[in-house]
């Protein structure tokens, strides 16, 4: 049986890891589930688990020839073990040639096939910024660069010419221009922010929605659709994130109850871009990336908008499909690429 790693933070192992492993077992992979600390540099082996008989179990083991590994190991106090790791074994995603929300937006800007779904962005270094976008859009998002699954975001509304209402999480109040300016300075201020043109994406009854489609590699080593739902941000004012309370629709019928003749479309559109834009983000950072999660704003118009890309996608509404898919992807690795690098090196002996 052939080892193949899942690495996380979490010190007990997930539902992903369990379903995965147990999916794994079925295309004669054993999956151990490793941290970072769990790797040994001097020895160059694992203290990972593995689960069998229904219970997870220690083993030391080599290093695996392919980790699935989480974007939130790449951390400051993990740094080297995973350069050590980097340079070791294949990874899922080696975290080089990040791209940043605005860097995404603004490539993609210039390219005729997925211009159509920018939405224009900036970056923010000082009040006057803000200021000249929001005279200038009327209803802005702020987001942190680097922000994860939908934390510090804040909508920003021109009512009148001296009054504007800041929208966080399901609060909203009013502001004049001297309390925005405090607010600027208080939060976002030497933070990182981008500010984005906000696109109404929203419900009949005014809540947020997105659509996230969540891809994954799968048998054949090339991007599937793992599932497309829709999130609905029920009572926020600002976003949809299920992450920060809201639910989840069937995209078929949601499409159907609001965009009516154009459901069709627009959920054809949907798939096409979960096809499409992975293979553009590997391009573009050249580098091997195995799962996204992509946010797409639907206007009332039923045009498409790319809000993000995320490179470290909650599974919870997709976890048996993701764990079919990245067994899958498993085997194909294994049969096609590691163990080729493995007897090529054996000859170079």
């Amino acid at each position: 049986m052939q080892e193949i790693g899942m690495m996380t933070n979490f010190n007990k192992p997930t539902e992903l890891a369990k379903i995965t492993s147990l999916i794994a077992k079925a295309y004669d992979i054993e999956l151990i589930y490793i941290r970072p600390k769990d790797v040994d540099i001097e020895e160059q082996k694992v203290y990972g688990r593995v689960f069998k008989k229904n219970k997870w179990m220690e083993k030391k083991t080599d290093i695996p020839p392919f980790i699935d590994v989480v974007p939130y190991c790449f951390k400051k106090e993990n740094k080297e073990i995973m350069d050590f790791l980097r340079d070791k074994t294949f990874l899922s995603d080696n975290r080089r040639n990040v791209i940043t929300k605005e860097m995404l937006q603004n490539t993609l800007s210039e390219n005729k096939h997925f211009c159509h779904l920018m939405i224009p962005t900036h970056k923010i270094t000082n009040f006057n910024d803000m200021n000249t976008c929001l005279h200038s859009y009327k209803k802005v998002v702020l987001k942190p660069g680097k922000g994860l699954r939908g934390k510090g975001i804040y909508i920003i509304e021109k009512v009148e010419e001296n009054l504007f209402e800041i929208g966080f999480n399901k609060n909203k109040w009013n502001v004049d221009a001297n309390k925005l300016e405090e607010f600027f300075e208080e939060h976002i201020s030497e933070k990182n922010y981008i500010l984005q043109k906000y696109i109404t994406s929203r419900t009949p009854q005014g809540d947020p929605f997105d659509c996230r489609i969540h891809v994954e590699k799968g048998g054949t080593g090339r991007w599937a659709v793992a599932k497309i739902y829709v999130r609905i941000g029920i009572g926020q004012s600002v976003i949809s994130n299920v992450n920060q309370g809201g639910g989840i629709s069937d995209t078929k019928e949601f499409l159907k109850a609001n965009f009516s003749d154009q459901w069709k479309e627009i959920y054809n559109n949907l798939f096409k871009l979960g096809k499409e834009i992975p293979k553009k983000m590997e391009q573009l950072r050249g580098t091997h990336i195995m799962s996204l999660g992509l946010d797409i704003g639907i206007d009332q118009k039923g045009e498409l908008y790319l809000f993000e890309v995320n490179d470290g996608p909650s599974t919870k509404a997709v976890i048996s499909k993701v764990a079919y898919l990245r067994s899958r992807y498993y085997a194909y690795l294994l049969e096609t690429q590691l163990n080729k690098k493995e007897d090529s090196a054996g000859e170079q002996e």
